[in-house]
């Protein structure tokens, strides 16, 4: 199959998969979308680098293109590069009460509450929880320390902890 033909299966069978991967990384539908279709113009230029290893491979690969992209957007955008100031976070939380919280809430309560975090919190928990990488592979992947990756992580989970209780007060 060559690759515009793969590329048309794709969108029209992962495509909504793919829009919802970049949406997680960026806040606004419409620069989402503007994101999910460089990938798909960036994966028709680096098509000869696409290696078929079988079904699921060519959605692997469209979905590792479409964070890349959000993460040069998001690097463009508001520079990631700066050090992380460590400050103390108001709300300490384990990672229990943060289950517990997250079980109780609707999926869409609980992407949008995502989807508010700041950037910088929003692009770790994606990637850490999401995408599966390290606190050393999302550092190296930002420009940041592997400790800033994991303030991060922490200030983002503390974060949806203090949404998730104003939540269940309402």
């Amino acid at each position: 199959m060559d690759g515009i033909t793969a590329l048309e299966q794709a969108y029209t069978q992962d495509g909504a998969y793919l829009l919802s991967v970049c949406r997680r990384y960026v806040r606004d539908l419409a620069t989402a979308q503007d994101m999910f279709q460089d990938g798909f113009v960036s994966a028709y230029l680096n098509w000869s680098k696409f290696q078929d290893r079988g079904p699921g491979s060519l959605r692997a690969w469209l979905k590792r293109i479409m964070v890349n992209t959000c993460l040069m957007y998001l690097r463009k955008k508001d520079p990631m590069h700066a050090a992380d100031e460590i400050g103390t976070v108001s709300l300490q939380l384990s990672d229990d009460g943060l289950a517990d919280g997250i079980g109780r809430i609707k999926d869409e309560d609980l992407y949008n509450m995502i989807l508010s975090l700041p950037d910088n919190e929003r692009t770790v928990i994606n990637m850490f929880v999401f995408e599966g990488f390290s606190h050393r592979e999302i550092a190296a992947a930002l420009g940041i320390r592997e400790s800033a990756s994991a303030m991060r992580f922490f200030r983002a989970k503390a974060h949806l902890a203090q949404m998730i209780k104003d939540y269940e007060r309402e």
